[in-house]
């Protein structure tokens, strides 16, 4: 038990250490505001690693899941009189089913066709929802969507936003954690390092790849519908191609294929963000700059860092009680 504690001893710091800042964060609405995008990011970018690091599919258009679970939460909300809660959760399944119409083409490509593809679907997104005014109010957006209510209680303030989203976060690291630790899981990593290996050993290849694609547009579409009640505004302009970008760079700096990768990249670049906001013009740029210490200094990201000091404290110690004996 003591041994247990030991090698938890990192984790249990990290986490306390985030507790308390949390708890200093949430005394500011705007503060308490910032953590609530970083959840929501947190679930978006962790859509995009069951994609990306786990089964190697890149995609820059995750961008055109996130509104749409947006605009279709909305517009339940607005036009259907749903409650809010239910509308999320439909807007998940809305953002899958294109996520599957998306992957049954995406399936057969690979690379820098399968790039192309995925700015294609954003983009159309994109365009369709600026310029379909009768439905989406085009540029000038859609106001009034509701704040989210369970049993009567409505989440109206940042801080109660959070915990909500809070709980969100942990129930879908939850999901990855048995998706991952599942035949599913297995089968998506062996697609990733070896597609051709992975359908010699029985895998159906296909279907693995579009089911990466459904859980992934699931999880975004997700995030898109909780930003806009959180919000309780949305336009175009939260939709673009940089949006895309942002979550690739969150996911890269980070670390793909883990669990906590997501997490750790999702709150370093909204806090940049959010400190550079006097540089808005600038903010391509600023991601730019990110991919490549990704590429040159940290190739498996914040957590291949992590991972290493591990090991060199588990080498350290392994070392010195083959020292005593």
């Amino acid at each position: 038990m003591l041994n247990r504690l030991k090698e938890k001893k990192g984790l249990l710091i990290a986490l306390a250490i985030i507790t308390v800042v949390c708890g200093l964060m949430l005394k500011e609405r705007y503060l308490a505001l910032v953590l609530c995008f970083v959840c929501i990011n947190i679930i978006a970018v962790t859509g995009l690693d069951i994609l990306f690091g786990y089964t190697g599919q890149v995609s820059f258009g995750h961008a055109g899941y996130y509104a749409i679970g947006s605009y279709t939460s909305a517009l339940l909300t607005l036009r259907l009189n749903l409650p809010p809660a239910l509308a999320v959760i439909i807007a998940g399944f809305v953002s899958m089913l294109f996520g599957v119409i998306i992957a049954f083409p995406a399936a057969k490509l690979v690379k820098h066709f399968l790039s192309l593809l995925t700015i294609a679907f954003g983009q159309m997104v994109y365009i369709f929802i600026a310029v379909t005014v009768p439905l989406t109010n085009g540029t000038s957006g859609i106001v009034g969507i509701p704040h989210i209510s369970i049993f009567g209680y409505t989440f109206s303030t940042n801080q109660s936003n959070f915990f909500l989203l809070l709980g969100v976060v942990i129930l879908v690291f939850i999901a990855k954690k048995r998706i991952v630790d599942s035949r599913v899981g297995r089968a998506f990593i062996a697609i990733r390092e070896n597609p051709h290996a992975a359908n010699g050993m029985g895998i159906n290849v296909r279907y693995y790849k579009i089911l990466a694609f459904a859980v992934s547009a699931f999880l975004t579409g997700i995030a898109g519908a909780l930003y806009a009640h959180l919000m309780g505004f949305i336009s175009p302009d939260t939709f673009t191609a940089s949006q895309s970008t942002l979550f690739m760079t969150m996911l890269l700096f980070g670390g793909i294929g883990s669990l906590v990768g997501p997490a750790i990249g999702s709150a370093i670049l909204v806090a940049t963000t959010e400190l550079m906001q006097s540089f808005v013009s600038y903010q391509m740029l600023i991601y730019a700059i990110f991919i490549l210490i990704v590429l040159f200094y940290l190739p498996n990201g914040v957590v291949g860092i992590i991972e290493s000091l591990k090991e060199s404290s588990r080498k350290q110690h392994t070392d010195k009680a083959v020292n005593n004996a």
